[in-house]
């Protein structure tokens, strides 16, 4: 009992982590710093640190070029949903946008049936319904000014986190989770590498209030709830994490109204209720597939 306390409690640490993204996302825009110096560099420190702590921990690098190659695609769709996320926060809030791409578990439903031949229960149905409808409740009521264009990039960041899950899932046997999260987080690096040298070209922050949000997004974000959520997984059974893992979105919002001043409407707080609730009926239901916001895998350590 201790034991799966302790891993609850990693876990949420990790969701929190995980939840800052957007925030920082937020502050990027407000100060003019470009997606393609700030993203290739936040995943090449990330990188960097994990796999130093990988070399001095002993975890393994994939072992084979199939092996290679299957985690640096995987990277490179990472990379399409980072994007997607980081753009939609130029049209929305890092709240909204944070709901929105928690849909992503209803869209793994249907890969999964169609990819991975995986039964469509009532159970994923329902979960289904109650995000769609919390989705439509969060873009059409209330104050917040929502802006289409910002919700489509969202869901398209949402459809590419769930093409990566479900790649993940069909990897995982092959590989120790550590390995895979190395593979992708490399892939991820090149991609976002190659995506700054076509979008004006790579460079590093220059002032430091870029570089703060350059290092939060890298150590905050990532590499710290990373190392919280291997350590929490491992005491924790996966069906529970999926579920701690719902706080990610409610760190969002919150942070967002507590430190940009973001409305929060009746409307955004019971879509978001809703979304978060079709989560929860997956995972009661025993399906995995929610991960948080971090190159990593379901079921066996996410």
């Amino acid at each position: 009992m201790r034991e799966s306390t302790t891993g609850a409690l990693l876990v949420l640490g990790a969701a929190a982590g995980f939840g800052t993204i957007g925030i920082f996302g937020e502050i990027a825009v407000a100060i003019d710093l470009r997606l393609s110096t700030l993203l290739p560099v936040r995943f090449a420190l990330a990188t960097l640190v994990v796999m130093t702590l990988g070399v001095a921990r002993g975890w393994a690098l994939p072992g084979s070029r199939r092996a290679w190659a299957g985690t640096l695609a995987l990277g490179v769709v990472y990379t399409g949903m980072t994007l997607c996320f980081f753009v939609s926060l130029r049209y929305l809030t890092a709240g909204i946008a944070t709901i929105v791409l928690y849909t992503y578990p209803t869209f793994v439903v249907a890969l999964s049936a169609a990819v991975l031949g995986e039964a469509v229960t009532r159970r994923k149905l329902l979960a289904l319904g109650l995000a769609t409808v919390g989705v439509v409740l969060v873009v059409s009521g209330g104050t917040v000014e929502v802006q289409p264009l910002g919700v489509a990039l969202a869901i398209g960041a949402a459809v590419c986190y769930a093409v990566y899950t479900t790649g993940s899932r069909s990897l995982s046997p092959s590989m120790p989770p550590r390995t895979l999260m190395i593979g992708i987080l490399v892939g991820t690096t090149v991609s976002m590498a190659g995506y700054g040298a076509l979008d004006g070209g790579l460079a590093l922050p220059t002032a430091a209030d870029e570089w703060g949000v350059v290092l939060g997004l890298a150590i905050v974000s990532t590499v710290v709830p990373h190392l919280l959520f291997y350590e929490g997984v491992s005491r924790l059974e996966a069906g529970r994490v999926g579920v701690v893992s719902t706080a990610e979105p409610v760190v969002t919002v919150t942070l967002g109204a507590a430190l940009l001043g973001e409305p929060v409407t009746v409307s955004v707080v019971a879509g978001g209720a809703l979304v978060i609730g079709g989560v929860l009926v997956v995972q009661s239901g025993g399906d995995s597939g929610a991960l948080p916001e971090a190159p990593a895998v379901a079921d066996s350590e996410e």
